[in-house]
């Protein structure tokens, strides 16, 4: 596809001596378009010092190009340098032929904007007005914020209405497609068809590993999961729980997860990794686990993509009946699904699973098929063709 893409987010991007450089989850990403298209430029933020680790991903696709916007700052200093960014973006206007915006993001209208004429295409993953009342700041501060959030939905919704927009949620679908003329609801994924990992049964010998990925955050439900662990213990089951992923900045979560443990007498069960990149680091932790569970506690969760890394390594999967997870996963075969704020029942479905290896034969198998429908391959050439044709009909028009 003879197509020249340029593409913007707020995650940063590093050109180092060897290659450009990013978290592997946005990396991927990158690759998988970079194989449909002609040129994919890249307008993105250069990182701050404390960004440096995740900056682990070498993008491989040689028609990748960086334009760097400035620093990844705080949200008034991005917005205060918009003028830049936007020059940035118009003196490379000419070597485009659409931009793709992921978002929600804190200059995606601007950069919308300094697209244009150009067509635009968003990538819709999250609302930042949903998640404002679960963020670890002072009440006050969450109201300046709720304020912001409104306004840069209000922009972005503005450049919804005259662009292609796919959003990644149900729930979001069902909240937009009245009041946006072209949009496509897709899933989003970090798994390669090389990724995956095939095993007939997990849970054959104690102890047996749960294995939680994904941002260590109060929102995620980390506590309910670690006092379902020790329910699970006090019914004489040998249980060890693995967390992986980043901390978030002023987020108490890791604390208060050691807390409960402690309190519970399973602070020796519970055992953080620490942050692993995308690919062969994170993958060893889900080939070496038995049982996967995500236990958020947000109406407006997306469906979490570590659900499908979960289940591409056959691992069956237990989460809480939240936003786009039971729209999905809509068959008992599926996965089990509770309610949130309820260790009770995650406790119970974790014992259930490891009891039934019938049941965890039928999860394991329902979920690899479920997984090998949504690989980066299959995905990317499904956006950037739906991008393509959107094109071919402005043109016609």
């Amino acid at each position: 596809m003879a197509l020249r893409l340029g593409f913007h987010y707020h995650v940063p991007m590093l050109r180092r001596a060897d290659g450009l450089y990013t978290p592997g989850y946005q990396g991927r990403f990158l690759d998988s378009l970079a194989a449909h298209c002609d040129r994919l430029i890249c307008f993105m933020h250069a990182p701050l010092p404390s960004e440096m680790e995740i900056m682990d991903y070498r993008i491989r696709a040689p028609n990748c190009e960086l334009v760097n916007i400035g620093l990844h700052a705080s949200v008034p200093r991005r917005t205060l340098s918009s003028p830049a960014v936007i020059r940035a973006i118009r003196q490379r206007q000419a070597d485009l032929d659409v931009m793709l915006v992921r978002g929600p993001s804190p200059l995606l209208p601007m950069v919308a904007w300094a697209a244009r004429p150009k067509p635009v295409a968003l990538l819709l993953v999250a609302d930042y007005l949903a998640g404002v009342d679960e963020l670890p700041q002072p009440w006050w501060r969450k109201e300046l914020i709720r304020i912001w959030a409104w306004g840069n939905s209000w922009a972005q919704m503005q450049v919804a209405k005259q662009a292609l927009t796919f959003v990644n949620s149900r729930l979001l679908y069902e909240q937009l497609h009245h009041r946006i003329p072209h949009i496509v609801e897709t899933r989003t994924t970090t798994l390669s068809e090389s990724d995956f990992f095939f095993r007939e049964d997990t849970c054959q010998a104690p102890p047996y590993r749960l294995l939680y990925t994904g941002r260590i955050s109060v929102s995620k439900g980390l506590v309910d999961i670690v006092e379902a662990l020790a329910m699970v213990v006090a019914q004489g089951m040998d249980v060890i729980l693995d967390l992986v992923g980043p901390l978030e900045p002023g987020d108490p979560c890791l604390e208060e997860i050691y807390q409960m443990a402690e309190a519970r007498g399973v602070r020796d069960r519970v055992q953080y990794h620490g942050y692993r990149p995308v690919g062969p680091a994170l993958f060893e932790f889900y080939r070496r686990a038995d049982i996967f569970v995500i236990a958020s506690r947000s109406s407006f969760e997306g469906f979490p993509r570590v659900i499908w890394e979960a289940m591409a390594h056959s691992l069956p999967v237990v989460a809480t009946r939240v936003g786009s997870i039971p729209l999905f996963l809509v068959h008992e075969r599926d996965a089990i699904l509770v309610p949130p704020h309820s260790p009770e029942d995650l406790a119970n479905a974790i014992a259930r699973t490891i009891r039934d290896s019938g049941l965890r034969k039928l999860l394991i198998g329902s979920g690899m098929q479920l997984a090998r429908m949504n690989t980066l391959e299959a995905r990317a050439e499904e956006l950037m063709s739906r991008i393509q044709d959107y094109l071919d009909h402005n043109a016609m028009g």
